[in-house]
């Protein structure tokens, strides 16, 4: 029997998004689950990986889902090992999407990074993680890098 029907993955284009994936992965391919990879866009500072926060700004609605599609399919989507997972991307406070992107799927468990990037550079998502585990409808898995020897 299948622990998990349903895992949304959360990634930012973070080391620690790229942690998630794989943990998420594994899981998904553990339970035969389905898989959604999800980016949240914040509105007020986009981050497309290889750009400026401020280049990013300038991309149309448009622009800016095709170019984090794109990026998505290709760093994550394209390295499932042919195993099926849906691309999603929302726009708004990451915390906020990514509960209603779990309530409105109907998702079994979600998989962060604790750290991530944000428009000002690396910092800290504890609050967005905590945030996500302590409202989350349903269970939560928060990845850490492994500690480097």
């Amino acid at each position: 029997m299948a622990l998990y029907k349903h895992i949304v993955c959360c990634l930012d284009f973070s080391s620690q998004a790229q942690e998630a994936f794989d943990t998420a992965l594994s899981l998904a391919k553990d339970n035969s689950s389905r898989l959604t990879l999800l980016h949240v866009v914040h509105s007020g500072a986009p981050v497309v990986p290889g750009e400026k926060p401020r280049a990013a700004r300038r991309l149309s609605k448009e622009e800016l889902k095709e170019r984090l599609g794109r990026e998505m399919r290709e760093r994550y989507q394209e390295h499932t090992g042919g195993y099926p997972a849906e691309v999603r991307l929302r726009r708004g406070l990451p915390s906020i999407e990514i509960l209603d992107e779990l309530n409105e799927s109907g998702a079994d468990l979600v998989v962060l990074g604790a750290e991530g990037l944000s428009g000002v550079g690396l910092v800290l998502l504890g609050s967005t993680a905590e945030r996500v585990s302590r409202r989350a409808s349903c269970a939560c898995l928060i990845v850490r890098r492994p500690v480097s020897q």
